[in-house]
């Protein structure tokens, strides 16, 4: 626009030139000498400037004019002062990087829809259980309501589970999905080669990246036969590589993250009245204006109309149907929800010190500001420049912020991949793009407005009268800038408080008791599979020579292997009168062997441990389950009886009771839990755990070499040292933790620099005003040092320290930890005095160096 009017305004300015030339000629004609013709021509014409500014108006609005001066005033600025400018658009950056990145990843996870055709048709269903845990589906259940329900367009069943595949040259460990033909509709899968699996026969469909990997994108394993799980089938299909569908299971069952199944099979449910029953996780797609209260009631109809028939159902009384996108996130919704909010108090505590740095800028620019005034700007001119210098900084800092933000991102997806559900799924999007425009206008909006109100307040007469020596900042400024200082302060010590109450917790989760060392212990798990382990004799002979070798092997202090984990059972106990189901004691049933407890670190309080020859089942308990199932008693002794388990003998007697200890995962209440010798145990797979008496990763390779030397057809998977599994266990926490630790020390950071920028500027404002008087006076160097100092610790002596009991008591309730409101009196009491020493170390760091700085101007240097 303006290259078209600048060759516009030449174009007027030769048309001018031409027409006064022509009246010039004409009056020379009539007789008039060429000086006075040409003036007479001039005077006939009026004056050119305005004929040119008022083209000008027309061709160039004023407010794109306007706008381009301001704009290049600003680079001016920038360039004048190139410190202050990186100091704001470093904070700027900071603020509006962190908060793009955390919305990031709460688009990802809560806004962003899900990859399914209709997503929000989508509904988890499932049974619950008195302690509200979903459940699994009986396959009887889902049959009925796929052929009798007429609220779902689809309706499709799938579990997860570990299973062993032939790739050609060895078996693989396979997160494998076993899934029913709705699921391809479902999800609104296609297919890079072959299709799904026909209707009603069996086949397994390979997702691109193990299709790559284990099978070299090869085009001609369409067709192919393979083993899975000692089965054979046929490969029907490969799916292209941004297909990553997202399924939940049970936490009582094997569960898979986002994206990472390896292999899809078949499976086929053919009658409701068969006699196989399976175990399913339910998802299915409703009719459009179907309602989810409808649906629950519909299929819970069904299930009703099945028990009244005598016909066979599963699963909990109760019944579930909730949106998949809402199963999915589970629990994740509120600390998300609670960083993207302490997020946002970076994002203000940057309004608040770039705010209170522009103040002090605009206070030694008061003189400029008076003399544009007195030349005839008028208050709102001034003010638009305010806000277009802000943006321009806004909008530098914005694009800072952005590439910052890539990089929290990648950093988070590298270190803490599976922290949240669907954080592989992160991305600046235009979503995110509109949000971190939206958060630099309102930062450059919010710290524009207070030095514009400022400057508007401005007598331009008393400015001018007391000339350049007098632009120090006035009784009002300072007031405003340590009360902003003090805000600051106030919003720090809320997010360090949290941070520090995260750490204490996070800490106390992660202590772990005497004796017990996770990093010298290494777990491999194996999952038997094919026709020969359905024996049970055949699963002990497996089970019994890879404990002797395991144990021989060098640097191997201990073997044993367990399956933690299941299913919550319930207890009867021997002499007990019959409760009612919801009264009777529930545990958690593992399998062990003989070196299980010594290569986990389990300590036998009570009684003894197991050993891999027990004539009868016996068990082992823990601590919790004694305290629950044997209040005041000695549960030596005791005998108890579980379902599928010791279903012969009427009762098995408890020989032991072992202290509770947290093996499986961190952060939550220790299960009730009962042990039983491997040998009487109903199982499927094995978690083989070794202690070594150096690094467990190194014995890896060999514990691998040995199980192949056993079967190669049962290969190990998810082997690991037991810390990083317990890592792994908490890893939203750990993400919570980072993420609130880097805002609280970006929010400390950020009081350091606001109050050394703050005293700066305002001793670069009153050295012409205060200092080189004092000099005149005959004020020694460290004299006047101290008043530059003094002026550095006002504000934290007399504003900061009030505002930081408030900022405590808020942190210490807004900040969500469980079971730590003993740490919250801790802050309140004698404890608040280390955070407010710590504070006062910022404080005094952030004022240091400023009288050293002021000191290099010399008296007479000012003074002209």
């Amino acid at each position: 626009m303006r290259r078209r009017a600048r060759e516009s305004l030449d174009s007027l300015d030769n048309e001018i030139r031409d027409h006064i030339l022509r009246e010039t000629e004409e009056n020379i004609a009539h007789g008039m000498a060429p000086d006075e013709a040409y003036d007479a021509a001039r005077r006939a014409f009026g004056n050119a400037l305005l004929t040119k500014e008022a083209a000008r108006r027309i061709w160039i609005p004023v407010w794109w004019d306007h706008l381009l001066q301001d704009t290049r005033y600003g680079l001016r600025l920038c360039r004048r002062a190139p410190g202050f400018s990186v100091v704001v658009v470093l904070t700027l950056a900071l603020g509006i990087g962190l908060n793009t990145a955390v919305f990031s990843v709460v688009n990802a996870v809560l806004v962003r829809p899900l990859a399914y055709p209709h997503p929000e048709r989508l509904v988890w269903v499932a049974p619950y259980d008195d302690r509200g845990q979903d459940d699994v589906v009986m396959s009887p259940d889902f049959v009925a309501w796929r052929d009798q329900a007429t609220v779902f367009d689809r309706l499709a069943g799938f579990l997860t589970a570990a299973e062993p595949i032939d790739v050609g040259d060895e078996v693989v460990q396979a997160r494998v999905a076993a899934v029913t033909d709705a699921f391809w509709d479902l999800t609104g899968a296609s297919f890079a080669l072959g299709g799904p699996p026909p209707l009603g026969q069996d086949g397994v469909v390979l997702p691109h990246t193990f299709f790559e990997r284990w099978f070299h994108a090869d085009r001609s394993v369409i067709g192919r036969p393979v083993m899975l799980s000692g089965r054979q089938s046929v490969i029907t299909g490969v799916l292209p590589a941004d297909f990553h569908p997202q399924l939940v299971s049970p936490p009582a069952f094997v569960a898979t993250g986002a994206g990472d199944i390896d292999v899809y099979r078949a499976n086929v449910i053919r009658s409701s009245t068969g006699p196989g029953v399976q175990i399913l996780n339910v998802m299915g797609r409703l009719k459009p204006g179907v309602s989810i209260e409808r649906a629950r009631a519909e299929l819970e109809s069904i299930r009703e109309m099945r028990r009244q028939t005598g016909q066979r159902t599963g699963g909990s009384a109760h019944l579930r149907v909730v949106p998949y996108a809402d199963k999915l996130v589970g629990d994740a919704r509120k600390p998300l929800v609670i960083l993207q909010a302490a997020v946002a108090l970076v994002l203000l505590i940057v309004c608040v010190n770039t705010a209170n740095l522009l103040l002090v800028r605009g206070s030694a620019r008061q003189r400029e500001i008076a003399i544009r005034t007195a030349m005839g700007a008028g208050r709102a001119r001034v003010l638009r420049q305010f806000f277009v210098e802000s943006l321009l900084l806004g909008a530098i800092g914005c694009a800072a912020g952005l590439l910052a933000a890539r990089g929290v991102i990648a950093a988070m997806l590298r270190l803490l991949p599976l922290a949240v559900p669907r954080l592989s799924e992160t991305t600046i999007d235009a979503r995110v793009l509109v949000f971190a425009l939206g958060a630099c206008v309102a930062t450059t909006f919010v710290f524009a407005l207070v030095p514009a109100i400022a400057m508007w307040k401005t007598n331009v007469y008393e400015t001018l009268k007391d000339g350049a020596r007098s632009a120090s900042s006035s009784v009002r400024s300072v007031r405003v800038r340590s009360a902003l200082v003090a805000i600051e302060v106030a919003l720090t010590v809320v997010l360090l408080v949290a941070a520090g109450l995260m750490v204490k917790s996070f800490w106390h989760m992660t202590a772990y008791p005497p004796g017990f060392a996770p990093d010298r212990v290494l777990t491999m798990r194996v999952q038997f599979s094919g026709p020969r382990y359905r024996d049970p004799q055949n699963q002990r002979a497996f089970i019994d020579e890879l404990l002797r070798r395991a144990a021989a092997a060098p640097g191997v202090e201990a073997a044993g292997v367990g399956s933690n984990g299941g299913a919550f059972m319930l207890l009867t106990i021997e002499g007990e009168a019959d409760t009612p189901p919801e009264q009777k004691p529930r545990g958690v049933l593992s399998s062990a062997s003989e070196g299980y407890g010594s290569a986990l670190g389990l300590r036998v309080v009570k009684g003894r441990w197991l050993t891999d020859h027990e004539p009868t089942p016996v068990f082992v308990i823990n601590e919790t389950l004694a305290r629950q199932a044997f209040p005041g008693a000695d549960p030596i002794g005791k005998r108890i009886r579980l379902p599928f388990v010791n279903a012969s003998a009427s009762f098995a007697q408890v020989v032991g009771v072992v202290a509770d200890l947290r093996y499986s995962k961190l952060g939550a209440a220790t299960d009730p839990e009962l042990f039983i010798d491997y040998a009487h145990a109903r199982i499927a797979g094995t978690t083989l755990t070794v202690r070594t008496s150096a690094d467990p990763m190194a014995l890896a390779p060999s514990l691998r070499t040995l199980l192949s030397s056993i079967d190669r057809t049962q290969p190990l998977f998810d082997v690991k040292p037991l810390d990083v599994a317990l890592a792994d266990s908490i890893a939203p926490r750990r993400l919570n933790l980072l993420l609130l630790g880097t805002f609280a020390l970006s929010a400390l950071l950020l009081v350091i620099v606001g109050i050394y920028g703050v005293v700066a500027c305002s001793r670069a404002a009153n050295t012409g005003d205060r200092r080189p008087n004092r000099a005149r006076r005959g004020a020694t160097s460290g004299r006047g040092d101290g008043g530059v100092a003094g002026d550095g610790h006002h504000a934290r002596r007399n504003r900061a320290w009030p505002c930081c009991g408030p900022g405590i008591h808020t942190g210490d309730d807004s900040t969500a930890v469980r079971g730590d409101a003993h740490r919250f009196r801790d802050v309140r009491g004698g404890r608040r005095d280390c955070w407010l020493h710590c504070l006062r170390c910022v404080l005094r760091a952030g004022s240091q160096g400023i009288p050293h700085r002021s000191t290099r101007r010399t008296s007479v240097r000012v003074i002209t």
